[in-house]
């Protein structure tokens, strides 16, 4: 497959291109702030840029990956967030559609509550903060501009190798390794997701010609953040009393969190024959290496 990857510089998109490549297919990997070789810049500000790209490479799969995922910054700037959450995807599915290209959407547990996870597919949005509304207002204008063809993929708490090195695996590393001391949530319960395995899931749902809402995410749908934050110390060989474990409402976010928002996989276990990697099967050590 020729397949686009909108958001390559990012944790997602990178291990998305990284997959595919290894897999023999023919990618292209975008960025838009964060340059690295090999990448071609892509503003989705421009529609003509975005079709002049696909004509360019007449991609058979578009992988959008591009988002503004600080979910506090969203809170402060919804116009921001629907406008990059929303509208640029929407305009990067609706040309990628136009040339007969399959459209695979990256969406978040964020459109949930979290109050009653972990959630299936089918179970009703009711996200709570600006980024979990601008997130699902993506997914029905994906799926509007392609007709309900495309995929979207719901996933959270994701970690893996990356080169900007900003997932909660690096902030952990980074934070106990020099000493400081860092808060984590003790209330805070959802799926720790490997990239690669995302990446991984997606290409199966391609080679099925899926579409529609699918959870791509880690296999324990509760584990409590506390816990991935003392299984990350104790694998890296890092000071774990240097975590302060204190609940969400006392960190002071602008945005509310999904307590409980955690995704149920069966589906994508069951007809995709995809089984995601558990902590304890991951080499940490890639996570330090320089």
């Amino acid at each position: 497959m020729r397949i686009l990857v909108v958001g390559a510089s990012g944790l997602v998109g990178w291990n998305c291109m990284s997959v595919a490549l290894k897999a023999g297919h023919t990618v292209l990997g975008t960025f838009n702030k964060f340059p690295l070789k090999s990448l071609v810049h892509l503003s989705l500000d421009s529609e003509r840029a975005i079709s002049e790209l696909m004509n360019d490479f007449k991609p058979e799969v578009v992988i959008c990956c591009a988002a503004w995922s600080w979910v506090d910054g969203c809170q402060s700037d919804p116009e921001r967030a629907f406008r990059q959450n929303c509208d640029e995807p929407a305009r990067l599915a609706r040309a990628a559609h136009a040339i007969g290209a399959k459209v695979v959407h990256f969406s978040t547990s964020y459109v949930f509550d979290g109050k009653a996870g972990p959630y299936h597919e089918e179970d009703q949005p009711n996200p709570i903060s600006i980024y979990g509304e601008s997130k699902l207002a993506g997914e029905f204008a994906v799926l509007e501009e392609t007709n309900r063809s495309a995929l979207i993929i719901r996933t959270m708490g994701v970690y893996g190798k990356e080169p900007q090195q900003k997932n909660f695996v690096y902030q952990v590393i980074r934070n106990l390794s020099e000493g400081r001391r860092m808060k984590v949530p003790s209330d805070q319960f959802g799926n720790a997701s490997y990239a690669p395995d995302l990446a991984l899931g997606v290409l199966r749902l391609l080679n099925q010609n899926l579409a529609g809402a699918w959870n791509l995410a880690g296999p324990n749908p509760d584990l409590c953040r506390k816990d991935f934050a003392l299984h990350i110390a104790t694998e890296c060989g890092l000071d774990a009393s240097l975590f302060d474990f204190v609940p969400t409402s006392t960190l002071d976010q602008p945005a509310p969190r999904p307590l409980h928002g955690g995704l149920q996989i069966d589906k994508a276990k069951d007809e995709l024959r995809w089984t995601p990697l558990e902590l304890d099967q991951i080499s940490w050590d890639k996570f330090t290496r320089t």
